[in-house]
């Protein structure tokens, strides 16, 4: 009886593999809102889609109103996507005189928010944090008050800036260094799309090569604040008061004469609570303009203290130390103020307890705040694959006896849908023209315009929900604190919506309306989900490639999916009327303009026959 062995026999045909830099056509820096062009020579011969990246560099830079004293703030992209939300738009076409378009992704940014958010765990997390300029979860920055769990906390990690650098951001004001203080981010990320994430190798040289034309994103979609110094985002892990004096007991307050309040001083403690246990874990930065809510009784400072300096109006941070013997040994955080600063915010002061939460006012300070960012180094990495020679001349032979070669792979098409906030009933037509579909995700995000400022300071964006463990407010009655969307225009929101089904081939399908009242719900965590959007959901993204493995982001990034066939099947949808029917006819009726990107995925072939070269949906 012959031993087993772990080696078979088997006909395959021995390649090599390299790597190709391809630099862009257009330039070598680029800013946000610009087009990015390359050209893929055809001579290449072979390259393999699915390991060939776009790299470059990117590096964050502070709008010229942070020479003054008091905006300066710690900035970033977007903490779940990193680079990957720089790419707007992507087309993809043949090079020669065709000039084929093979394909195109509108907002492709928006479909890769969608697949982070769920397709996505702790490996994918530190992974992406590696190579693509995205946040990993840190527990150095971890909040102790029931705050939401969020990698846009990091700020001992984070790749756009130092952990012990990042203490001077503000240092040097008269000699400008303020706005250099951000590191230079080295971005390798996938190419969005279809053809580059196919498996199959690509024969460049049958469609003369690749032309690919990238369109960057808006200022007001891409800048991200750290998520534990805004006021409106789970304040509940911001930074904690303790006192003015850090003395454990009987502790003096900042505010009112009243109870033995200061109401004048030049620095103040921060409690132990949410992991301010060290200076690096501080997530604001020296040169930074602060002030203190209450999430409890709804009370904000604002611009109540104000500065003797000359130089400063508001409370801004001059200096961050941590100081081991206060409250009685165990340490504190002190930060030390610009000039004397005097507390004006009437009868209400800012005592220990855990009440009063630090937030930043950097931005919502300034008239208009609009950061810049700067990308250079661009140049495409294309994993070339060398065929044997014997290969391509039997390729070739066959294509000139009158066959013709199929380059099947996964697309998305987006079709838009624009919805007013007043719409109680939304009846959303999808004119679908591919004859292999898969499944339809519709992502209904928030069209309300935004500058930059706003966007990143969210105070006006959208309300994802107010439960108490992350905001602080309250279930009942008044509300004083709110979870809002730093991500406007890039996911989706539920809006209060009640339920939705589609219509299509005649038929209602599901059968049943799909109820979404406790998925929209946004003042309690303790509700069940409705488990049929849960099912469908995951269905839709299975058939479009994306693996769902978390739906934690099923409020912050909502979508509506339908699967139009299963395993390996596609589906005809040409001739079909297709309709997304939506309601929002609950207790609360919707509060935002909608505009819904409804991405179809499906099989799309390219074929070439002779010297012509046709691309099938």
């Amino acid at each position: 009886m012959p031993s087993p062995s772990f080696f078979t026999s088997e006909n395959k045909i021995p390649i090599a593999q390299k790597k190709i830099s391809v630099r862009a056509e257009n330039g070598l820096e680029y800013s946000l809102g610009q087009k990015i062009d390359f050209v893929i020579p055809g001579g290449i011969g072979y390259m393999m889609p699915s390991e060939t990246y776009l790299r470059f560099d990117v590096k964050i830079k502070l709008p010229t109103t942070a020479s003054v004293s008091g905006t300066f703030t710690r900035l970033a992209l977007d903490h779940e996507t990193g680079a990957n939300v720089l790419i707007r738009d992507i087309r993809i076409s043949s090079g020669g005189a065709q000039n084929v378009v093979l394909e195109e992704i509108q907002n492709a940014n928006i479909l890769t928010c969608l697949k982070y958010d769920y397709e996505t765990n702790d490996t994918l997390k530190s992974k992406r944090a590696v190579t693509e300029g995205c946040l990993d979860q840190d527990p150095k920055c971890r909040g102790t008050m029931g705050g939401a769990k969020s990698v846009g906390k990091n700020t001992t990690s984070n790749p756009y800036y130092e952990e012990n650098k990042e203490i001077s951001l503000g240092k040097g004001l008269a000699t400008g260094r303020g706005t250099e203080n951000f590191e230079t981010v080295k971005a390798l990320l996938k190419i969005p799309g279809g053809i580059f994430g196919n498996d199959k190798v690509y024969p460049l040289q049958l469609t003369d090569g690749l032309r690919i034309e990238i369109l960057l994103e808006q200022p007001n979609r891409v800048f991200r604040q750290t998520e534990s110094v805004i006021r409106d985002k789970n304040i509940m892990s911001n930074p904690v008061f303790h006192s003015v004096d850090g003395v454990f007991n009987s502790p003096t307050p900042w505010g009112t004469a009243a109870a033995g309040a200061a109401n004048v001083t030049t620095e103040f403690f921060l409690d132990r609570a949410n992991n301010q246990t060290a200076v690096n874990n501080c997530p604001f930065t020296i040169g930074e303009e602060i002030s203190f809510y209450n999430p409890t009784t709804g009370v904000d400072v604002g611009d109540k203290i104000t500065s003797d300096t000359g130089t400063v109006t508001g409370c801004v941070i001059k200096d961050i130390t941590f100081d081991g013997s206060k409250n009685d040994g165990a340490g504190l955080t002190k930060i030390t103020l610009e000039g004397t600063c005097t507390y004006t915010g009437g009868s209400a002061s800012i005592v220990n307890g855990g009440q009063w939460h630090v937030y930043s006012r950097a931005v919502e300070a300034a008239t208009s705040y609009d950061p810049t960012l700067t990308i250079d180094n661009v140049e495409l990495l294309v994993q070339q694959v060398q065929m044997p020679q014997g290969y391509t001349q039997k390729m070739m032979s066959m294509l000139k006896a009158g066959g013709q070669l199929r380059y099947d792979f996964l697309s998305y098409t987006n079709y838009k849908y624009s919805q007013q906030s007043s719409d109680r009933v939304a009846n959303i037509r999808l004119p679908l023209v591919e004859s292999r579909a898969k499944s339809i995700l519709a992502i209904p995000t928030d069209a309300t315009v935004l500058s930059t400022k706003k966007a990143i300071e969210a105070t006006d964006t959208y309300v994802i929900n107010n439960v108490v463990n992350d905001c602080g407010g309250t279930q009942g009655g008044t509300v004083y604190a709110k979870n809002r969307s730093t991500r406007g225009g890039l996911v989706g929101i539920t809006d209060n919506a009640t339920d939705y089904q589609f219509v299509y081939a005649g038929k209602l399908n599901p059968s049943r309306k799909v109820p979404l009242d406790r998925v929209s719900v946004n003042v309690s965590g303790n509700l069940a989900l409705n488990q049929q959007w849960c099912i469908e959901a995951e269905k839709a993204l299975y058939m479009a490639g994306i693996d769902c493995l978390s739906f934690l982001k099923y409020q912050d990034n909502f979508f509506i999916g339908r699967a139009l066939s299963l395993s390996n099947g596609v589906y005809d949808a040409r001739g079909r009327d297709f309709n997304l029917q939506i309601e929002y006819t609950g207790d609360r009726p919707p509060t935002q303009p909608k505009l819904w990107n409804c991405y179809c995925a499906h099989l799309r072939s390219i074929v070439v026959k002779g010297d012509q070269i046709s691309v099938e949906v």
